[in-house]
């Protein structure tokens, strides 16, 4: 499980770097974020076909690797809770999921409880993203059993 940990976190890390220069070109720079999410579900079916790796260790191995989110999105999701500012937080979150940057013009310019949808998608990012190779393992563990 610590291997999948260790790929999956590597996996983001190489998807923040190559962020930064894949946003020079323009518009097609969108596509980089769809490619990450195809890249962690083929990680996922990968890992369940070749190593039969559960989807529910996938699933928990996908969550480890993505608190570097999770964590500063807990302490802003609870802002009212604390009794210090959350600059530094905001900014863990925003830079973790720096390979969603290329969506955000896309989304419209809302604000929810005084929060942009684009960081609202940036604090929950990290809840979300580790679904993907959880279904990539459902997808290749059922298609096991029906085989």
């Amino acid at each position: 499980m610590l291997t999948m940990v260790k790929s999956l976190f590597l996996l983001h890390i190489l998807f923040i770097l190559l962020t930064l220069p894949v946003l020079y070109l323009g518009r097609f720079s969108s596509f980089l974020p769809f490619c990450y999410a195809l890249v962690l579900f083929l990680t996922g079916l990968h890992r369940n076909r070749a190593l039969d790796i559960p989807p529910l260790t996938i699933l928990a191995a996908g969550y480890l690797s993505q608190l570097p989110g999770i964590i500063p999105g807990i302490f802003i999701l609870t802002k009212g809770l604390w009794p210090f500012g959350l600059e530094v937080f905001e900014f863990v979150a925003q830079i973790w999921q720096t390979p969603l940057y290329p969506l955000y013009p896309f989304l419209p310019r809302t604000s929810y409880h005084d929060l942009p949808l684009y960081f609202l998608v940036t604090i929950t990012a990290s809840f979300i993203i580790p679904l993907i190779p959880a279904l990539g393992a459902w997808l290749s563990q059922l298609v096991k059993k029906v085989c």
